[in-house]
């Protein structure tokens, strides 16, 4: 058995996150355009039906929901972004008999209180929180992470020796 679980920082899922945001704007952004074409279309055609109001309500329908769309895919590229900068590199998570590192914070086994996920920020999934028996906590988001949580969660029963395991029942809800 080895002496310890080292886990690296993995950037793949974040920045596949940002190539399908970008994919995603230039999706909307042709489906505006077409939404405008047909927009314009439908006025030429119908112009001597429609009045100002009619026209006006034309145009915002039909071009406010392709521009919201747009909107909002710029906003999930900007935060998938922010995700990618954030992930650091080299050594996330070690685990060992010792005790277990988070993000450079080490804990002892003795002053773990609770390993445990935790509902994440939006885009990026649940988080792996070690709480200390003084109540203080760090974390991770799983995705940052190059392993799988089962993977996790056995180290963890295997290094402290059964006492503590990876609770993942907050994401139950």
């Amino acid at each position: 058995m080895a002496d310890q679980l080292v886990i690296g920082y993995n950037p793949m899922p974040a920045t596949q996150r940002v190539a399908h945001y970008r994919a995603m704007i230039r999706s909307r952004v042709i489906w505006f355009g077409v939404a405008v074409v047909i927009c314009l279309a439908l006025w030429f055609w119908q112009r001597s039906n429609l009045d100002l109001w009619s026209t006006v309500a034309l145009f915002v329908m039909g071009l406010g929901f392709s521009a919201v769309w747009v909107v909002f895919a710029v906003v999930q590229l900007q935060a998938a972004k922010r995700s990618l900068g954030s992930i650091g590199d080299g050594t996330a998570v070690v685990v060992d008999r010792d005790g277990i590192e988070v993000a450079g914070t080490r804990t002892a086994w003795a002053c773990v209180a609770k390993v445990a996920t935790a509902r994440g920020r939006l885009g990026v999934g649940p988080d792996l929180v070690v709480t200390d028996t003084a109540g203080a906590t760090v974390s991770v988001p799983l995705s940052y992470l190059d392993t799988l949580p089962g993977t996790l969660d056995s180290a963890i029963r295997a290094f402290s020796a059964g006492r503590h395991w990876l609770d993942t029942s907050s994401l139950d809800n």
